[in-house]
């Protein structure tokens, strides 16, 4: 049986063992291969070089002259201006790029990597959501220019001077001496008040005077104090108007127009509020405010009419108990504690003991 089994087995060849110079050699017609290959493709890398040196220079020169225009025309932010300059400059290098491997490997379609970045895209677009917005919406800050560097802002709860705006936040130095760096996103969605936006700004705030006092008196006693003070404008020059007749006096708006800057705004409207109070009072002229009258009931020397006010009310009295009745209770209350604690604790010793043997007999059955 081992005889037949091993006539009908094919004949083993040994081969020889794979040595050094077998591996050199392989490695050897590896090398000349490729070197065959790149002498092959000399020609397609050479002009492969040429085209993509081309659009490198071409993206910088595109790159110098967008600068150069934003500088000129002063029309675009220069961070922007940055900003698309370099945005240009890299597709036009990333042009070139394709263009070169397609010179270089015939083979080569850019419309399936174009495909793929589509959908890698959207990926990207949903991981970076926030990240995204903020960078297109720094752009339309810098290209509408709803304000610059310098302006004096209100967004949302801060207010201060405007810093810096990159591509990701508006950095603003607050009138505290506190910094504050606001996502573009929330900035380009929210309603924003630049102070210094026009170089003149209005302030207007309410004096009251008394019903008897003179409204034209005290219209010239408030014109003669914005004419003394500097930082009100003259033009467009202070207004003094009747704007309500309220319960207890006549209320003059008075407004008056100065230099747009917040540190300047306050200082003038100091000095006017202060120089008003002082001339009025001068002038003899009240200026009334609320104030609260006490009438105290039955006091002597008072002329006055009886105020109607509620008795006071009783005190509730316990009655009172003697010694006996108090004894009484005590001990009735002591005999039902402890009647009906000994009755609780035997209540709760039997069911004790009625789990207790069931949990036995379960334990014995099973």
């Amino acid at each position: 049986m081992l005889l037949a089994w091993s006539f009908f087995q094919p004949p083993r060849v040994s081969e020889p063992p794979f040595t050094v110079n077998d591996a050199l050699i392989l490695f050897w017609h590896t090398v000349r291969d490729f070197m065959k290959g790149i002498v092959e493709r000399l020609p397609y890398l050479i002009v492969g070089a040429v085209v993509f040196l081309l659009f490198w220079l071409l993206g910088k020169g595109v790159k110098k002259v967008i600068n150069k225009v934003a500088v000129q025309s002063h029309s675009i932010d220069d961070t922007l201006a940055s900003l698309v300059s370099r945005i240009a400059s890299t597709l036009i290098t990333i042009i070139g790029f394709l263009a070169t491997c397609v010179v270089i490997f015939p083979s080569f379609k850019p419309g399936d990597i174009i495909a793929g970045l589509g959908v890698t895209s959207v990926a990207i677009g949903f991981a970076f959501k926030d990240i995204l917005q903020n960078f297109f919406a720094g752009i339309l800050i810098l290209w509408r220019r709803p304000f610059k560097v310098g302006d004096q802002v209100k967004v949302k709860d801060y207010e201060g001077t405007v810093e810096e705006i990159n591509m990701r936040s508006t950095r603003l130095k607050t009138y505290d001496g506190e910094r504050a760096i606001l996502p573009n996103g929330d900035v380009y969605t929210s309603s924003i008040l630049v102070r210094t936006a026009y170089p003149k700004r209005r302030i207007k705030f309410v004096v009251g005077i008394g019903y008897p006092d003179s409204i034209e008196e005290a219209r010239s006693v408030i014109h003669g104090v914005l004419d003394g003070i500097e930082g009100v404008l003259k033009d467009p020059g202070p207004w003094v108007y009747v704007t309500e007749l309220a319960g207890s006096s006549v209320n003059l708006t008075v407004f008056f127009w100065v230099e747009s800057q917040q540190a300047n705004a306050l200082k003038v409207s100091d000095q006017v509020v202060t120089g008003i109070k002082l001339a009025l009072d001068k002038a003899s002229i009240d200026m009334p405010f609320p104030h609260t009258v006490v009438l105290l009931e039955n006091q002597p020397g008072s002329d006055g009419p009886a105020i109607l006010s509620r008795p006071p009310a009783k005190a509730k009295t316990s009655p009172s108990l003697n010694g006996q009745e108090h004894m009484t209770d005590v001990a009735a209350t002591l005999h039902d504690w402890v009647f009906k604690g000994w009755e609780s604790i035997g209540r709760a010793l039997f069911v004790g003991v009625l789990a207790y043997a069931g949990l036995l007999f379960f334990l014995r059955s099973s």
